[in-house]
């Protein structure tokens, strides 16, 4: 999976990536987003995930979502997804994430 992160304005990150979110690419997935996150100079204060490219999500995929919406919201920024399918956007709504998440 190739991910790509650029930043979107000073406190923002925009990520890339395209294939499935599965067990094998969520762990890298996460921890690139993470990384960047952390090492960026200033705090990251909206963190978009783009799903345009995306093709499954995995229980595991959804977790790492999970994780990083409670990295975002304990930083008092925010995690918005971009371009869903509907079939990824049911998975969400199957575990509750569509409660919290915001789809764009």
């Amino acid at each position: 999976m190739e991910i790509k992160i650029k930043h979107n304005g000073i406190s923002g990150l925009i990520v890339n990536a395209g294939g499935r979110l599965d067990l094998d690419s969520a762990v890298e997935y996460g921890t690139k987003i993470k990384d960047a996150i952390e090492d960026s100079d200033e705090p990251i204060k909206e963190l978009v995930l783009d799903f345009g490219e995306i093709s499954f999500i995995s229980s595991f995929g959804l977790k790492i979502i999970l994780e990083l919406y409670k990295q975002m919201n304990g930083q008092n920024g925010v995690l918005k997804l971009r371009n869903v399918s509907e079939q990824i956007k049911n998975s969400f709504k199957m575990v509750g994430f569509n409660q919290f998440l915001i789809f764009e």
